[in-house]
């Protein structure tokens, strides 16, 4: 008996999801720290220089836990792990344009922050939900 294509393929989409995560994670994580002791952090495809402050490195680090656990999670096979990575990062994003530096240039990137949004959409929630039968 073959296997279907969406049965076939799970293995591969699930392992480029989980990359995907963890190397935009990393180098969010490298960006976000090195910037911090250094002379500020960009934002990709910008010429745009952000120092975060103290409070905002302390709010970076509480809920960047909130998306190594839904990673963790989602590695686990694990559907709520999607919704932990998405939560933490819209609470960061509203905390940064609220209290943080990207208020005031939200009208430059805003295209950007929703495509970032939008992949992390299809690679947090929408793979979980499509192979449903492999997650819990």
């Amino acid at each position: 008996m073959s296997e279907s294509l969406k049965s076939k393929s799970f293995k591969f989409v699930y392992w480029i999801m989980l990359i995907a995560l963890v190397a935009d994670s990393i180098d969010t994580f490298y960006r976000t720290v090195s910037g911090f002791f250094g002379n500020g952090t960009t934002v990709p495809g910008f010429d745009l220089v952000f120092k975060p402050t103290t409070i905002d490195m302390i709010v970076f680090l509480i809920l960047y836990l909130g998306i190594i656990y839904g990673i963790y999670l989602l590695y686990n096979l694990k559907k709520a792990g999607g919704y932990w990575f998405m939560i933490s990062q819209i609470l960061f994003l509203i905390y940064a344009i609220v209290w943080g530096p990207i208020g005031t240039v939200l009208s430059e990137i805003y295209l950007l922050i929703i495509g970032y949004m939008a992949v992390y959409v299809i690679l947090s929630i929408f793979i979980p939900w499509l192979y449903s039968e492999k997650f819990e």
